[in-house]
């Protein structure tokens, strides 16, 4: 038995028990039946229909039966954004195969901890480039998968991924639908990564939600530079135009003005990404004289996002609602974002709305829904991590305005303990944020002897914003002097991971340092 099939026998709560739903497999191979020539995905030149993904995906599970993979057997891939992986996902799907996505960031340091908590059999990388080598680097693990795929290239030893798609197809092995789907693992901007468990009904649940939360049907367009080893760019690029009849296009590299030439050609109809992103495309938009016609949403995450970003956003694009979202890996798309324009210009400030149960137990913002990941890979990530009742603990402070809409205040593990007081970072972010000079802002808290912490401010700034403009601004916006960074740090930019989130961690063991240097 796999460690996965162990997570799942120990999991005992009574959403597990909810009557079996088609999945993915059983979803692909009736729509195929329907319309085998409804175009799915496109990636660069290259446009899959139904029918193209079915057989592919067919012919990669007889492959994984010759192999012989286990039943069940989990199947890792780390790929840019390509339409192959869409197709290793389908093929799981119809086959009973869980998935684990892999962020190409990653390296051995990462994959030696992830591949064999995982027990991974067999995964898909890319060939080796200029700037890595992913097989090499699969290779020297201690204990390596036991099948090793390359796509759209070669490595020595490594079967290659279009031998195994020219092979004959097998007959579909349907899995349960409450069974394990995916494996994928928080991006550790807060701590430690763990691996999630969701099941084909709680990805569904996402997507069935989301797209009525939406209105996004099968005259939409997603396209999809968020990376697919990340939750949100999985669900778009993999379970989406399945579920909903959408078309997805999608992006290997992220490049502002090649996205609105993109957006443009393709129609596209729907985005979403972090911070970075929105202001990319803002930018590159203006540049090119677009006003990205076709885009009817844009919905902002994963980092903080400053209020007026979101207004100036809704100025540019008049056919578009921009909105903050907020969710997690456990619960991808809590609050989906905002449904109208007229809401998202009077609640820019605010993080979406709530489409799920949602409560506040002492400020910490608690979910509880079909879309809620099943457990944590290692049980002892659980503990704590849900109320008697049965709602996951987001670990963010947050209030509720209107009844309907949530803004998150802070995290909990973040708040910066000075002389006694708790002091939300994210407080003095987003007022740092306001600043003309501004562009980027974090703000941590280094151990201090005297005052417990100490309030360091990272920035990514212009000239002419140095410390005393900083304590001018925040003295004119109001805030209490304890609030006040005692230490300004200019970066060139912020550390970020793949998908926008500040790796605060990194920036806690720099100000430590600098602190204890001084």
């Amino acid at each position: 038995m796999s460690r996965i099939d162990e997570r799942m026998a120990g999991l005992s709560r009574d959403r597990h028990r909810a009557p079996r739903r088609p999945g993915l497999g059983e979803i692909a191979l009736d729509l195929t039946a329907q319309d085998p020539d409804r175009e799915v995905i496109r990636d660069g030149e290259r446009r899959l229909t139904r029918g193209d993904m079915l057989d592919m995906a067919l012919r990669l599970g007889g492959a994984f039966e010759r192999m012989g993979l286990s039943p069940g057997a989990p199947i890792a891939f780390q790929l840019p954004n390509w339409w192959e992986a869409a197709v290793i996902n389908l093929a799981c799907a119809l086959f009973g195969y869980r998935i684990v996505p892999l962020l190409p960031i990653y390296r051995k340091a990462e994959l030696q901890v992830i591949l064999p908590a995982c027990g991974v059999e067999a995964i898909f990388l890319p060939p080796a480039s200029d700037k890595v080598d992913h097989p090499a680097i699969v290779a020297a693990l201690d204990a390596p998968p036991s099948h090793v795929v390359t796509v759209r290239g070669d490595a020595p030893g490594a079967a290659r991924f279009d031998d195994l798609i020219a092979g004959p197809p097998a007959e579909p092995r349907l899995p349960d639908s409450r069974d394990a789907k995916i494996v994928i693992f928080t991006s550790g901007s807060t701590g430690r990564p763990k691996g999630v468990i969701h099941t084909h009904d709680s990805l569904d649940a996402v997507v069935r939600n989301t797209a009525g939360f939406w209105s996004l049907g099968a005259e939409d367009v997603m396209y999809v530079p968020s990376p697919i080893g990340h939750i949100g760019g999985s669900i778009y690029a993999f379970e989406f135009p399945w579920i909903t009849g959408c078309r997805t296009v999608l992006e290997d590299r992220w490049e502002p003005a090649r996205a609105v030439a993109r957006i443009d050609a393709e129609g596209a109809t729907f985005m979403a990404g972090a911070t970075p992103f929105l202001t990319g495309l803002l930018e590159a938009a203006g540049q090119a004289g677009s006003d990205l016609p076709s885009l009817r949403r844009f919905v902002c995450g994963g980092a903080s996002v400053p209020p007026e970003l979101v207004r100036r956003a809704l100025a540019a694009w008049p056919q578009s609602v921009v909105s903050r979202a907020y969710g997690s890996t456990e619960v991808p798309l809590a609050c989906p974002g905002i449904r109208d324009r007229a809401s998202a210009e009077a609640q820019a400030e605010t993080d979406g709305e709530m489409a799920l149960d949602l409560i506040l137990d002492e400020c910490e913002i608690c979910v509880r829904g079909p879309q809620m990941f099943v457990g944590y890979l290692d049980p002892e990530d659980d503990a704590g991590a849900f109320t008697q009742d049965g709602f996951f603990r987001m670990g963010d402070l947050g209030r509720i305005v209107d009844d309907r809409f949530i803004v998150i205040t802070g995290r909990k593990k973040d708040i910066i303990i000075r002389k006694g007081e708790n002091i939300s970072p994210l407080e003095i972010e987003n007022a740092l944020l306001a600043h003309p000079l501004v562009d980027q802002v974090a703000i941590v808290g280094a151990p201090d002897p005297e005052r417990g912490e100490m309030v360091v401010a990272f920035v990514v700034a212009r000239d002419g914003f140095d410390f005393a403009a900083m304590t001018d601004h925040l003295m004119a916006a109001g805030f209490a002097r304890q609030k006040f960074p005692e230490r300004l740090e200019r970066l060139e930019a912020l550390p970020m991971n793949a998908v926008g989130k500040v790796q605060k961690p990194d920036l806690r063991a720099k100000a430590a340092a600098l602190v204890a240097k001084a």
